[in-house]
């Protein structure tokens, strides 16, 4: 299925192109340019590109919250300030692929802004009376701004008292559903961007029965028969970035999810896998030909074995006691959930080049203007 941005050329990832940006041959690398400080002029003088751009974000909103209520789940209000941030590994050396959190002076007390809503959304379920939620909240990690990442975005996160299959499921159902919300609603916009063939691989996205998964593992035996190069070897999440996420999407020709990685390379909250207990039970949802753009996990459920993750990653007991004490020792539950960088889907569907090309306003390292 030859939609999304990119495709991979003789190692090189390639940018294909739409209606307003030419192709690029490696756009690895390519950082934000001076012209961001302009945007406040230019939503005035490109109206067709900016006003369709807005009217899609607003779709996807509509259609975020028409999909939640359809699923039952309560939209959760929750701060962008935090002493538990969900990925804390860069602060405590544990984990290399883990980024720094902004770190900021709260009337005199370290505070950190939110890197996900997560482990809030944890705390919502575990009132009875709740089964499942969602926000949508701004997210920010300390890192640059490159072609599929910002150090500000917009994050679409679900929770709820759910097993991993089921999450699969949901995350799927989600993704189509947004598409399919678009398709319906705005139309003139895609074609904004967009040519009928690019539409109609979009329209055949929304009515796939199913999504294909394969192991971190498996994931890894595939890039070493197709490229034959012996760093794919032995799987480890440093050799996995976009150029291999987008090789793996056209060797299998589908939407896939990437299932069970290695425990120890990911977040401290994901649940061990029950067949092999050096995986975790989680996932990333790769949309074809750019990657990407849900991750998602089973949590840890005892409160014995979240204490003990807690250790193992050198966790502060006192800022994630809170996270800790929300395991019910009598009766854990299992729970699962998700989330998505707004950014990031936009940038899929329109097939656009850099991230910071999927928002009005984004924010980069280099540029905070307008």
């Amino acid at each position: 299925m030859s939609i999304g941005p990119y495709k991979t050329n003789k190692g090189r990832l390639f940018y294909k192109g739409n209606n307003f940006f030419p192709c690029i041959r490696e756009i690895r690398g390519l950082k934000p340019d001076c012209s961001l400080v302009n945007r406040h002029l230019e939503i005035r003088q490109n109206g067709k590109k900016w006003g369709s751009l807005v009217r899609i974000w607003s779709s996807v909103f509509l259609a975020t919250t028409e999909f939640m209520k359809l699923r039952g789940a309560l939209l959760f209000d929750l701060p962008i300030t935090t002493r538990m941030i969900s990925s804390p590994g860069a602060l405590t050396g544990t984990i290399p692929s883990d980024v720094d959190p902004f770190e900021i002076n709260f009337f005199n007390h370290k505070t950190f802004l939110t890197q996900s809503s997560q482990l809030y959304l944890e705390f919502a379920i575990t009132n009875p009376e709740i089964q499942s939620v969602f926000c949508w909240e701004k997210s920010f990690r300390r890192e640059k701004a490159d072609f599929r990442h910002l150090p500000e975005f917009t994050h679409v996160e679900f929770e709820g008292n759910i097993n991993f299959k089921e999450n699969l499921i949901i995350q799927k159902e989600y993704i189509q559903f947004l598409v399919s919300y678009i398709i319906q609603n705005n139309i003139g916009d895609l074609g904004v961007f967009l040519d009928k063939k690019q539409m109609s691989l979009l329209k055949e996205f929304s009515r796939l029965k199913s999504f294909e998964e394969i192991s971190f593992i498996d994931a890894f035996k595939l890039l070493k028969e197709k490229t034959g190069d012996p760093k794919y070897n032995q799987p480890t999440i440093k050799k996995f970035g976009a150029y291999e996420e987008v090789l793996i999407t056209e060797a299998i020709g589908q939407p896939v999810f990437i299932t069970n990685f290695i425990e120890n390379e990911v977040a401290f909250y994901h649940a061990k896998c029950e067949k092999n207990k050096l995986l975790a039970e989680n996932a990333d949802f790769l949309f074809p030909g750019y990657g990407e753009v849900i991750g998602s996990g089973q949590r840890v459920r005892t409160r014995e074995e979240t204490e003990a993750k807690a250790n193992r990653f050198k966790l502060s007991m006192r800022d994630y006691k809170p996270y800790i004490e929300s395991r019910d020792i009598q009766n854990p539950k299992i729970h699962s959930g998700w989330g998505m960088g707004i950014e990031r889907f936009v940038q899929a569907v329109l097939q656009l080049p850099f991230i910071w090309e999927a928002k009005v306003f984004p924010r980069v390292h280099n540029q905070n203007h307008p």
